[in-house]
């Protein structure tokens, strides 16, 4: 595996499945991610592989602990644990855990990341070995939402297709809701675990900002 260093002191890599188990058709990706990686971290690598924006807040529920940014906002809801504080090696995952991830409260983008296996290596960058369909469209009303536009892509007579702005894809095959972009989210994942190596104090931004 050309992305995993030789010679190099190991450490525990950390293959996770993420997937929107409320889609209609397979939405999921399997990756890689070095267990030192802080959860402000993981959560840009999350959205990097699913390809999100990384536009709205979002936080981690694992087992009764939620994880995710602190935001003062002084209300009666509790804050969860500090995102910048927690590590994925704090929590002794071990293979089958699992831990929701909750992104956009608007959308409710609910996503399910199960631990499949845990090796020993050094991972350069956090990688993308395989998925299935492209990340749902921002802001597009949650997964009923999401749906419905694509409902409306099929039909060049569909009321709401005006949802796809003034060009809208030619047809639904334009916008296959089942291509993954492997390449591009490897690109990116590159990008963002070398700034993880170069960076390793920082408070991570949303990576589409650095």
């Amino acid at each position: 595996m050309y992305w995993i260093k030789e010679n190099s002191k190991p450490m525990p890599i950390l293959q996770f499945h993420v997937s929107l188990p409320e889609c209609s058709f397979p939405l999921w990706r399997r990756f890689q991610v070095t267990d030192d990686y802080r959860f402000d971290r993981f959560h840009q690598v999350v959205q990097l592989a699913m390809g999100w924006d990384n536009y709205h807040l979002h936080e981690f529920t694992i087992g009764d602990r939620r994880v995710g940014m602190v935001l003062d906002l002084n209300d009666d809801y509790p804050e969860p644990k500090d995102e910048t504080k927690l590590r994925l090696r704090d929590f002794s995952l071990k293979p089958g855990d699992r831990m929701d991830y909750l992104y956009d409260f608007g959308d409710g983008w609910q996503h399910l990341i199960e631990l499949e296996s845990i090796i020993e290596g050094d991972l350069v960058v956090p990688f993308c070995l395989e998925g299935n369909g492209r990340c749902p469209i921002e802001d597009s009303g949650g997964m009923g939402g999401y749906l419905y536009a694509l409902e409306a892509l099929k039909d060049p007579n569909h009321p709401d297709r005006f949802f796809w702005g003034d060009e809208p894809p030619e047809s639904y095959e334009d916008y296959n809701p089942e291509f993954f972009p492997i390449k591009e989210v490897n690109a990116e994942l590159a990008l963002f675990g070398a700034w993880h190596k170069k960076h390793p104090r920082a408070k991570s931004t949303p990576w589409h900002q650095i």
